[in-house]
């Protein structure tokens, strides 16, 4: 079974707020036992390229998908590992979440994403932690628990303490 690779940004605003973007499920990605609806939102992010470590891919698509390069980066937050079937095909999905904060309000644009990206995400928004915990009935957020991991984070002032978390893709089985 390959491995798919991939880096997501925890991007924080100067109000504690994560950017999120809306994807349409494209059907590419399927996990077992883990539904997700036409529309489901994620940290920006995505697969590392042949010549790039984790944190190369963190700032490219981190460009790609919001046109933001003068961020803050900090540490690796969270691992998720995940047997997934990629268009049709079994892989395993290891995935790093790195936190970043905006500095000052910076405009979102669409201008850097790639052609096939231009179809499958559909907007971006600013999330607090109680509009996360307000949306889980009716979005679907990922990763899984995605409110109590940012208000966790939020708690230790933004500095986690000891090294990455590993997320588990099943509701209630986080680490």
């Amino acid at each position: 079974m390959r491995t798919r690779r991939g880096a997501r940004v925890v991007l924080l605003d100067q109000d504690d707020r994560i950017l999120m973007i809306r994807h349409r499920d494209d059907g590419a990605i399927v996990v077992p036992g883990s539904p997700v609806r036409e529309l489901f939102w994620v940290p920006p992010g995505g697969g590392l390229k042949e010549d790039e470590d984790f944190v190369q891919a963190a700032r490219r698509e981190l460009l790609e998908e919001t046109g933001l390069a003068e961020v803050e980066w900090g540490p690796c937050l969270w691992t998720l590992d995940a047997d997934v079937r990629w268009r049709g095909e079994p892989v395993h999905m290891h995935e790093r979440y790195f936190l970043a904060r905006a500095r000052g309000a910076q405009t979102i644009t669409r201008a850097y994403l790639e052609p096939g990206e231009q179809q499958a995400i559909i907007d971006h928004r600013w999330w607090s932690v109680a509009e996360l915990v307000a949306a889980r009935t009716t979005e679907t957020l990922r990763p899984v628990g995605l409110p109590e991991l940012l208000a966790e984070l939020l708690a230790a002032g933004g500095r986690p303490s000891g090294g990455p978390r590993a997320l588990s893709v099943q509701h209630g089985a986080t680490e």
